[in-house]
């Protein structure tokens, strides 16, 4: 529908009624949000970003019944809903296949499994006694048009085992769809006294104990070469460090494993290192009374990703082609799942805000991770324990960020100033080809319909255009529902995704778009608080 631009001190009670939100009066931000939008693509503007910038990542034995269905065929609602991110912007899904257990697990040519134990939605994976087939790595198959990170063991003492990890996964998938090889997950909390599941030892002499910056490089490059030997690989084909978050202390992130000093010592020695990858998990969950502190504080997330600073400035400075990634991301850490705060539209913007954040410092890409059993997933992609089918709450992020990003692979992203705006609403703005294309706004200040039957509040915006803006396309990410609201209530540019339609992208599902007309180099409108708006400009 057409909307004539709403003065700073107005409501567009069409905009209201297009998101169910008539029902009593909605509270107005005293102060109004002023944006200016740079007309030239400003200094602090990150590199284009790939259109492969989001990815994903399974598990080892979750990924399973992720790529197959009952029937042992392809999933289509796994897909489909892959599809719906990697159609917006032009790119192919990288899959990252990895995790704690298959670092502890191992290779059996003789099973028939794909990889047992079976993953399911009331089990924790099953560190120390995972096992894989020869049947897993064809399961590759069922997505062609993906490329693959195939994590090895590095815990396991016993090269061999890694060697024959990499040879069956080559064998099997072929080298043209593979991204890299990574050496170990997490190899910054092996430690000599390390247990799994069922309290079963799993340090030295069989498996890594504690490592230091020396010894993971010592040990890393010896994995690296007896596998190249083994296997003709390219030069810069191995994802390297995988450090884990620590969430008791996300400083921590900054120094383990130090990248300089890895470099120093020969990390890269034999041209190997592809990319450097982290993990982040912002905290262990909570329940939905702590979604707020949790997950919507802006602060605390910006906080956590500038420890990251030194070493993606490090490797910009020092080794411009070797890019840092986050190949494993989730909203919180929790032992199964805690679908109150991990799976709901709060978690899902702070999904948002964290990729547009990470864009800015210089992330190249995130794969966003996927368990059978964890509660920040983006969908369960089987009926599992009682638990049905769906798409969680989280999935909704990613076609925002996908369409922020847009088609063309020339994105370039900046974070601008919200004068007046709220601790907890960010603005960014993509530029193409030197010009503004599109902006994103997070409001990720908290409101909920069951807070206390409080009426929501909106965060009215002026945004100052470029005078080559003639019109300006509003399109939300929001429930009538608020923060805690599940995936059922939730749409993103007025599209919905269910499990019933197999992932296929419904649209049309709720009328929540806008066309703006500017007037006097200006638009203005209202982004209510807990919800984000994608505006295009045209």
């Amino acid at each position: 529908m057409v909307n004539p631009a709403c003065s700073p001190k107005a409501m567009c009670l069409l905009s209201l009624v297009s998101l169910g939100l008539t029902a009593s009066i909605p509270r107005q931000q005293n102060n109004n949000v002023l944006i200016t939008i740079p007309a030239s693509v400003p200094s602090t503007a990150s590199s284009p970003i790939s259109p492969n910038f989001p990815g994903f990542a399974f598990e080892q034995a979750s990924w399973v019944k992720y790529a197959q269905n009952g029937l042992g065929t392809t999933n289509n609602f796994t897909r489909n809903l892959i599809a719906s991110v990697t159609s917006r912007t032009g790119g192919y899904p990288i899959i990252r296949l990895g995790g704690t257990s298959p670092d502890y697990g191992k290779y059996i040519p003789s099973q028939v499994e794909p990889a047992l134990p079976v993953a399911e939605q009331n089990n924790f994976q099953d560190v120390g006694h995972t096992t894989i087939g020869p049947s897993f790595w064809p399961l590759a198959k069922n997505f062609p048009n993906a490329k693959y990170m195939i994590q090895v063991p590095l815990a396991d003492t016993n090269v061999s085992e890694a060697v024959a990890w990499t040879k069956a996964a080559v064998s099997a998938i072929g080298l043209n769809q593979i991204h890299s090889i990574q050496i170990g997950n997490e190899p910054d909390l092996y430690r000599n006294d390390f247990t799994g599941e069922g309290g079963i030892y799993l340090g030295p002499p069989r498996y890594q104990g504690t490592l230091d910056n020396a010894t993971y490089v010592s040990i890393w490059t010896k994995y690296a070469t007896a596998i190249r030997k083994a296997v003709a690989l390219p030069d810069r084909f191995f994802t390297a460090f995988d450090v884990a978050a620590h969430v008791e202390d996300p400083s921590m992130a900054s120094w383990l494993f130090d990248v300089k000093t890895c470099f120093g010592l020969g990390i890269d020695a034999g041209n190997n290192v592809k990319e450097v990858s982290h993990h982040y998990y912002q905290n262990v969950a909570g329940k939905a009374a702590d979604l707020q502190a949790g997950l919507m504080t802006l602060s605390v997330t910006h906080r956590n990703l500038d420890y990251l600073k030194p070493r993606i400035n490090w490797l910009k400075a020092n080794r411009p082609n070797i890019p840092f990634i986050i190949n494993e991301l989730g909203n919180s850490l929790f032992r199964t799942n805690s679908y109150e705060y991990q799976a709901r539209l709060g978690s899902a913007l702070w999904a948002v805000d964290f990729y547009l954040y990470s864009m800015t410092i210089g992330v190249a890409a995130i794969n966003y991770q996927q368990i059978m059993h964890s509660g920040f997933d983006l969908w369960l992609a089987w009926n599992s324990a009682g638990v049905p089918a769906q798409v969680f709450a989280n999935y909704y992020s990613q076609p925002f960020i996908a369409d922020f990003i847009g088609n063309k692979g020339k994105a370039r992203v900046a974070k601008l100033n919200a004068a007046g705006g709220p601790a907890n609403l960010a603005a960014y703005a993509a530029y193409e080809d030197g010009v503004p294309k599109r902006l994103a706004i997070a409001n990720l200040e908290f409101w909920n319909s069951t807070a206390g039957g409080r009426a929501r509040t909106f965060t009215p915006i002026t945004l100052t255009v470029p005078t080559t803006v003639k019109s300006v396309k509003l399109t939300r990410l929001n429930s009538p529902y608020g923060a805690g609201a599940t995936a059922d209530s939730i749409a993103y540019a007025g599209s919905h995704w269910q499990f019933d339609n197999r992932g296929i992208e419904i649209q049309g599902w709720r009328a929540d778009t806008e066309i703006l007309t500017v007037n006097n180099g200006a638009v203005s409108f209202l982004v209510p608080f807990s919800s984000a708006a994608l505006l295009y400009f045209s």
